[in-house]
């Protein structure tokens, strides 16, 4: 039997054909060059969709097994990391582990983004000054979310869309500065916005009030249109999905409404992720984006359940 790729069980029209790995990391596209993706693991749905499949087809299963295996192997890599107290011995899998499951500290109170001598030959070294973030890969990271939510043991999300948007922040005194933000995720409760952690500490934190400006006009004119139809739709808005430059686009808010947390992009630059609900604004656009992720949500549901079933009684 060939190596199950489950890029098969979803129409090719809604893959995102840039994706480097296929299969239990696939993700389909909503509109073209990424613009707006959806991944099974963002959906606690079609988290038991997946789980469901793994269950009924053993070539799945199989894929599913090889990437067990490939994680457990990060046990047999040791890595001794020095501190002022001791020099600590464990593995690549402990650090995976420790971070993922408890973003706040690794090893007792070590800052995962924080330089500290680290070596993978032996605990007398040779060490190398880095964060033990930048011992992290993309794709083993991913690996090993995906497999740790089949198993249960990661918390699922509610439904949220990944993107490639950016929209302006003003800030300072009577909102006499501007940023381009990153928007990365629109989810059921809210916005998720992400920008370098520098940038943040030394232009933003400090503000009273920020304004956000985005348009979803492309999200309005979204509504009643299928998943074919909506990826055509998207293609318009390749590079400026959600950006506006006018104020009658603002929404106003306080930093404290903001859950902030730093992060890692994989390119070793520590970024701020700014979540806000959108039970902290009023007015249509909020109102746009609520009816948008509810009908996506649908088409979603709908698009999962088809395949699965078709594969199961096949």
């Amino acid at each position: 039997m060939g190596q199950v790729n489950v890029a098969n069980f979803f129409p090719q029209s809604f893959l995102n054909e840039n994706s480097l790995h296929h299969s239990l990391g696939e993700e389909f596209a909503l509109g073209e060059n990424g613009v707006m993706v959806f991944h099974w693991a963002d959906f606690f749905e079609t988290c038991d969709s997946v789980k469901e499949a793994l269950e009924n087809d053993p070539e799945l299963m199989e894929d599913f097994k090889r990437r067990e295996v490939g994680i457990a192997q990060l046990g047999q890599i040791p890595v001794w990391i020095k501190t002022r107290e001791k020099v600590h011995q464990t593995s690549m899998h402990e650090l995976y582990e420790k971070h993922i499951f408890n973003r706040t500290h690794v090893l007792g109170g070590v800052d995962p983004f924080g330089p500290i001598e680290i070596s993978f030959i032996s605990g007398t070294g040779p060490f190398k000054t880095m964060a033990i973030t930048e011992c992290f890969n993309k794709i083993i990271y991913r690996d090993f979310i995906l497999i740790n939510l089949l198993r249960g043991k990661l918390p699922r999300r509610d439904f949220r869309v990944r993107l490639k948007s950016k929209v302006l922040f003003e800030y300072g005194d009577d909102y006499a500065k501007a940023q381009l933000v990153n928007l990365e995720q629109l989810t059921t409760n809210g916005f998720l916005f992400s920008l370098d952690a520098d940038k943040f500490q030394k232009e933003m934190a400090n503000s009273q009030g920020l304004r956000i400006i985005l348009d979803t006009t492309a999200l309005k004119s979204a509504l009643g249109k299928n998943l074919e139809e909506l990826k055509a739709h998207f293609t318009q808005y390749a590079f400026n999905l959600m950006y506006s430059s006018s104020k009658n686009d603002s929404l106003n808010c306080k930093l404290s409404d903001f859950g902030i947390q730093s992060s890692f992009d994989f390119f070793k630059n520590k970024k701020v992720y700014l979540f806000i609900p959108y039970s902290k604004f009023e007015g249509v656009h909020v109102q746009v984006i609520q009816e948008f992720m509810d009908y996506t949500k649908g088409l979603v549901r709908d698009h999962y359940k088809d395949p699965f079933r078709k594969i199961q009684s096949a």
